[in-house]
């Protein structure tokens, strides 16, 4: 289980490179990835975890359409989770700057999070965190909602030059019907058909050498991938 200290915020600015994988690369990256970084220490015996994200969005889905339109200036609002039984809840804000990107995340109870997906955006108020205080404006001003949950396994490498880290997110399922995000029996839908998977690069200022020349070999192309964006194109 991935542990989250209680209340604890973050700010990180970071770069984001996001590619769709087949699996004939994503078994060539992946070998290649096990031999110069470091698998996360979260990871299973099979070699991933899991994870669950709800997102929010306004009366009039002005998220969704900033991220069609291609807005330079956009975010998400999520909930996520690594374990249906955990007692802490990641609430974020996930900010894109064009290519950069800023995740502010706060955590907050699990009770506190069913009653924010029930639309109790009052709960945000006791914590005096400055993050939950931005959630619960935007809440407040453009009457938030749960839009999507999305569930899916990744394969995480990392390493302390530059923070890098890639992912592989295999099995991404959603439904926009089912948002108890604590349930183990969520009635949810592939969004590929076939077993394709999402590969995202992280990383600070600039990507290290040997990281650099894995990707410039990469068949697919860079995109603009949102898990929460296609799954909302298809159901």
């Amino acid at each position: 289980m991935i542990m989250i200290n209680e209340h604890r915020h973050t700010k990180t600015y970071r770069n984001e490179i996001k590619f769709y994988i087949e699996m004939n690369e994503y078994k060539k990256l992946s070998e290649i990835f096990k031999s110069i970084l470091n698998l996360d220490k979260n990871a299973n015996e099979n070699g991933e975890y899991w994870i669950r994200s709800l997102y929010f969005d306004s009366l009039y889905n002005s998220d969704y359409y900033d991220k069609m339109m291609g807005t330079e200036n956009r975010k998400k609002i999520r909930l996520r989770i690594y374990d249906v039984n955990c007692q802490n809840v990641k609430l974020e804000i996930k900010n894109k700057y064009n290519s950069y990107m800023l995740k502010e995340s706060v955590t907050i109870s699990k009770s506190d999070a069913t009653e924010l997906t029930k639309g109790n955006k009052e709960v945000l108020l006791k914590y005096n965190n400055q993050i939950a205080n931005k959630v619960y404006y935007y809440m407040s001003k453009d009457f938030y909602r749960p839009k999507v949950l999305v569930d899916y396994k990744r394969e995480a490498y990392i390493s302390e030059v530059q923070n890098v880290r890639i992912t592989f997110d295999k099995d991404i399922r959603s439904t926009i019907s089912d948002f108890d995000i604590f349930s183990n029996k969520i009635n949810s839908i592939p969004i590929f058909e076939h077993k394709t998977m999402v590969m995202e690069v992280k990383f600070n200022r600039f990507l290290p050498s040997i990281i650099k020349s894995v990707l410039s070999n990469i068949k697919s192309d860079k995109s603009a991938i949102s898990k929460y964006c296609m799954s909302r194109n298809i159901l």
